[in-house]
């Protein structure tokens, strides 16, 4: 359609184009190609046209799909569509918002290619929809600002690269971009535009369960560009746990969001989400609740035992090589108590119905990988108390020389010490250990080790 037609046919209808829907019609014949090419287009494609105008990319486009779907909302130039195209078969023609629409169906596009030129004043938020949808199309080929475009394209460290581009790349990988003049539109509009090839990534970066995540870390992080993106996130975590995955990514604590990359942005939402986890099935764990007498006397999940105070069971294993020297533990960041806290080389809660000793041998195999062929020595037992976090203690000794294996999400490393020298450290700096080893220690020390 020439710019010659499109005229005659607006002014045939006396159609005045309205501004506020960012009707600016390509009519370049040359644009219109160069568009639909970058689709890649087959006879099998199904096509989402959205904004078709007066469909000159819509004709076009019909002779290269085997369907096309398009959105226009605009009541008047949908009549005009309906009659240009009466007898095509190819075409479903839909009068809505097409922003609405996306948002109201729940519909899988995963088969599609978006291929349009959009309507600019709704350009970014159905990019950022279709991106975040279950089954988004396989490629996006759309026209709009130049400015939208290049944050669309964006890299790290310049001012374009944003909440945008991040929440649009999480889903596509930018394939190519061209500009377009402003005389090939009609009305030319005030601001320059642009192609944009979105081809939607083969592998996904992220499970789609940890994408909502995703998007509060990156809409954080860029709330107040010029922030140390750090401190913007300790808002929504601890400072301890962000500092470990910052160095889990190897990110600067002084870094600010502009300067993150996807991928980064990506890893550190795995961090997160796994220490989230964690904390949900901690606090799902059941417990015995016991008497002053160590009876069971109820059951209770992890966290209400430790909301309430009550009473429960749990065991501590302390592990010493031939030189007498005793493996310690320093508990993972992502630990809901003590986080990064020294502590007893094996530890842990009784499950519900679990003894003691089933409990010692099981803690040694899954914090450090251990089989035991025998339940380790029992040396000491402590009654609930603040220190142990109302817990009935049974303390174990067993001989080992490792290595060992330790779970990453729960100790963060391990070492040898001479017990001597646990002592003094335990003096000087009781702040680096687990309150209960430091009771533990202190009691055990008392009767006469």
């Amino acid at each position: 359609m020439k710019l010659s037609e499109m005229k005659q046919v607006l002014a045939a209808g006396d159609l005045r184009l309205t501004k506020s829907l960012g009707q600016n019609f390509l009519h370049d014949g040359n644009q219109l190609r160069r568009i639909v090419e970058a689709g890649g287009l087959t006879a099998a494609d199904r096509v989402l046209e959205i904004g078709p105008g007066l469909g000159p990319l819509t004709e076009l486009l019909l002779e290269q799909a085997v369907e096309v779907l398009a959105i226009e909302t605009d009541r008047r130039l949908v009549e005009v569509l309906r009659t240009r195209f009466a007898v095509t078969p190819k075409l479903t023609l839909l009068h809505d918002d097409a922003l609405d629409y996306l948002r109201r169906e729940a519909r899988d596009w995963s088969g599609w290619k978006l291929v349009a030129n959009l309507p600019y004043s709704i350009a970014s938020p159905l990019i950022v929809e279709l991106a975040q949808a279950r089954g988004g199309p396989e490629r996006l080929v759309v026209t709009l600002q130049l400015e939208v475009a290049r944050r669309l394209m964006a890299a790290p460290g310049g001012g374009d690269y944003g909440v945008l581009t991040l929440l649009v790349q999480m889903s596509y990988e930018p394939v190519e971009w061209f500009k377009i003049p402003a005389g090939c539109f009609f009305p030319e509009p005030e601001v320059d535009s642009a192609c944009v090839v979105l081809q939607r990534r083969a592998t996904a970066l992220l499970p789609e369960a940890e994408r909502g995540r995703f998007i509060k870390i990156v809409k954080r992080g860029f709330s107040q560009r010029r922030k140390m993106m750090l401190k913007l996130l300790k808002q929504d975590w601890s400072a301890e746990l962000l500092a470990e995955a910052f160095e889990q990514v190897g990110l600067s604590a002084q870094i600010r969001a502009e300067a993150v990359s996807l991928e980064q942005f990506a890893r550190l939402t795995e961090i997160l989400s796994a220490s989230a986890r964690r904390v949900s099935a901690l606090s799902e764990e059941i417990f015995d609740v016991v008497n002053e007498r160590d009876e069971v006397i109820g059951r209770q999940t992890r966290g209400e035992v430790h909301r309430l105070g009550l009473k429960h069971r749990a065991v501590h294993v302390l592990v010493f090589n031939a030189r007498g020297e005793l493996f310690l533990q320093k508990r993972s960041q992502f630990k809901d108590t003590f986080p990064g806290a020294w502590d007893s080389s094996a530890a842990g809660h009784l499950n519900s119905g679990e003894d003691y000793d089933a409990c010692a041998v099981r803690e040694v195999r899954e914090e450090l990988g251990l089989e035991l062929r025998a339940c380790p020595e029992r040396i000491l037992r402590i009654e609930p108390c603040v220190e142990t976090g109302q817990e009935f203690v049974w303390v174990y000794r067993c001989d080992a020389e490792g290595p060992f294996e330790l779970p990453p999400e729960e100790i963060e490393r391990g070492d040898w010490f001479a017990p001597d020298a646990v002592t003094r450290w335990m003096a000087e700096r009781p702040g680096d250990f687990a309150s209960a080893l430091l009771w533990i220690w202190k009691m055990w020390h008392e009767c006469g080790r």
